[in-house]
Order: C-alpha cells, then sequence, then structure tokens
C-alpha cells in the first residue's frame, strides 16, 4: 500500500504547483491492447491572471499550460511510449475554467506510459533540474485472450514517505490559529480544483481486483479539493499530508475516510475482459 499511498501525495503535491485547475486523464483500452487516453488540462484563467499580475514569466506558462501548440503535444505523445499519436485536439470549457481536451491513441498498451501529474500536461518529456527526471510513471501488461489480461502497475514513490533522519529536528504542529489562516488561503487558491486519473476497458468486464471503481472505469486517482477542504475538521490531516510530518499510516487513514480523496491503494490492479 505504500506505493499507492505516496502516489497520491504526489498528486497533491502536483496540484499544489498550480492551484485552479482540473486534470483529467481517462485510459480507454480495448481487447486487443489497442485504445485511447483522453486528457483534459482547464484553468481557471481569470483567476489565475489575477494572481499572477505582474508575473510575466509565471503567466505566461500558465496560458501555454492552457493552450498547448500541436508540436507540444506530439513531444507529449512521444513521451506517453512508442506508437502513440495525437488522434485530435479542441478547445474546452467547464464553467469558469478553460484549457483543452487532447485525445491520444495507441495499438499497444504495454508501451504506453502515463502521468496523472498536472505540472506534467505540457511538455512531460523535459527532464528535471539535474539532468533527468526520478518520476515514475503508471504502466501496463497486457495479453490478449479469452478474456484479455490487464494489470495496471502504480508508480513507486517511497522517496517521499521516507522517515524523518535522527539528526532532524522534529517539526513543530501547527497552532489552530496558524490551521484556520492556512485552511482559508487554500480554500482560495483551490476553489474548484480537480484531478482525475482512470482507466476503463471497452467490451464486458469479467473481473477486477480494483476496489475503486465505477462500472467498468476504474478510478485510480482522484482529488475534489471542495470536497476536501469543505469541513474545517479536516485541516489538521490535510496540513500533516503537506508537510507537518506526514507519515504512511497518516496518509493512508486520510485515504479511508476523509471525503474528496479516493483511489486505488494497491500496487498493482488486474483486470480481465473481453
Amino acid at each position: 500500500m505504500r506505493h499507492a499511498v505516496s502516489f497520491f501525495v504526489v498528486l497533491l503535491l502536483g496540484a499544489a504547483l498550480g492551484g485552479c485547475i482540473r486534470v483529467s486523464t481517462h485510459v480507454a483500452v480495448r481487447p486487443d491492447g489497442g485504445g485511447r487516453v483522453t486528457e483534459r488540462v482547464l484553468m481557471n484563467m481569470a483567476y489565475m491572471k489575477t494572481m499572477m499580475a505582474g508575473s510575466g514569466d509565471v503567466q505566461g506558462k500558465m496560458e501555454k499550460t492552457a493552450s498547448p501548440d500541436r508540436k507540444t503535444l506530439e513531444r507529449n505523445a512521444s513521451a506517453m511510449g512508442e506508437g502513440v499519436r495525437v488522434e485530435s485536439f479542441r478547445h474546452y470549457r467547464e464553467g469558469d475554467f478553460e484549457g483543452y481536451e487532447a485525445v491520444y491513441s495507441f495499438s499497444d498498451i504495454n508501451r504506453l506510459k502515463v502521468s496523472g501529474r498536472p505540472d506534467e500536461g505540457v511538455e512531460r518529456d523535459a527532464p528535471a533540474k539535474g539532468g533527468t527526471s526520478s518520476r515514475e510513471p503508471i504502466l501496463f501488461r497486457f495479453s490478449k485472450g479469452t478474456p484479455s489480461k490487464l494489470v495496471i502497475v502504480m508508480p513507486e514513490e517511497e522517496s517521499l514517505l521516507k522517515p524523518a533522519a535522527k539528526s532532524d529536528p522534529p517539526s513543530a504542529p501547527p497552532t489552530p490559529e496558524q490551521q484556520k489562516l492556512s485552511l482559508a488561503i487554500i480554500r482560495e487558491v483551490f476553489k474548484g480544483t480537480r484531478m482525475t486519473l482512470s482507466v476503463g476497458v471497452e467490451g464486458r468486464l469479467v473481473s477486477t481486483s480494483a476496489v475503486c471503481r465505477e462500472g467498468s472505469r476504474i478510478i485510480l486517482a482522484e482529488v475534489d479539493f471542495d470536497r476536501l477542504l469543505g469541513d474545517e475538521n479536516q485541516a489538521p490531516a490535510l496540513l500533516n499530508l503537506t508537510g507537518y510530518g506526514s507519515s504512511p499510516d497518516s496518509v493512508r487513514d486520510m485515504l479511508n475516510r476523509v471525503p474528496g480523496v479516493r483511489g486505488e491503494t494497491g500496487r498493482e490492479v488486474t483486470v480481465l475482459f473481453n
């Protein structure tokens, strides 16, 4: 479970880099192993322009994220794996949020690599500082048959939850006043923010080890910040997750009981379908 818990931390902290953003990635798989990836990246542009006024570089990056060019999408397709190509692209609007919807096609899901991080929505093949990327994607193992078998392999991000070294000074817990102030700021920044990563099969679902699904759609990770931040009683859990001495147990407990966060908690998810 440690692997999946770490992935939720990646998703939440990735969202923290943007704020006022909605990212949805859905992988649809056919029984022959081919399929499509539908990606939507939306931003509250009016809010972002107000918040980023005077920060030309940051604002330009946000606008590029909401409306990438064809070459950027083709680079993204290449980063997803061999044989992935851009099938369609269009402007997409959802209330105050606007951005794009891109559909990528693939012929062999065994070669597909998917990231659910919102900060990788544009030019995701660019290396991290230092020259290499340490972010592991979600991988797939597929074998055609009757039924066909798909194994979804969640990324391993153990380094996010390593215990503090003995020499590190202990983190002081926030005061109630600090909690209220932090929560008020976070609510404003993340208003309307949602992150969803899912996999669906086209055909008849025979069986699956997935525990979080809607019909044949398996929800690997979903975070709805409006629900997550809707109750002030959730402030201690949220602040603990985002830096006040987080631990595997505290994050796992959050996933099990806090509204607004759901998804798979296993290292692998198996799906049989025709």
